[in-house]
Formats: structure tokens, C-alpha cells, sequence
């Protein structure tokens, strides 16, 4: 699942962040159920467990990046 593509990680992004199913492209869902990203449960679709700590660990490191270039040093 790690290799997403900027749609499907954006996608993911805003499912995440509460965004409803019907407000991402059709082919992006699909593409995110066939692996693995998206699991049904009662007829709601949610985001799977692999898929909520990849958006942990990549934004952790996103943020550790750009938070790498601003450090300031004291002695």
C-alpha cells in the first residue's frame, strides 16, 4: 500500500479528516478498496487500519521535514 499516488494519498487525506466518500473520485475509491486502503463494515465505508498508520507515519515524517530545515541551535 505504500506506493500511493498523489490523488490517492490526497484522497486519503481528506477521508481522514472526515470528507465524505462521495466527494472522491470514483476511480480513486476503487483504486484504494482493491488495495486495501478502504474496508466496508455495515454498509460504511472506512479507512483500514494499514491505511490509518500509513497517514500516521508519513505525516510524522512530512512534518519532521519541514521542521528539519527551521531548527535552532543553542549552546
Amino acid at each position: 500500500m505504500s506506493e500511493l499516488s498523489i490523488d490517492e494519498w490526497n484522497a486519503l487525506n481528506r477521508l481522514s479528516r472526515g470528507e465524505t466518500i462521495r466527494r472522491i473520485d470514483g476511480q480513486t475509491v476503487k483504486r484504494l478498496t482493491d488495495i486495501g486502503a478502504l474496508r466496508s463494515s455495515g454498509g460504511v465505508i472506512k479507512l483500514s487500519y494499514p491505511a490509518m498508520q500509513l497517514l500516521i507515519e508519513r505525516s510524522a515524517r512530512i512534518g519532521r521535514a519541514r521542521n528539519g530545515n527551521s531548527q535552532t541551535w543553542c549552546s
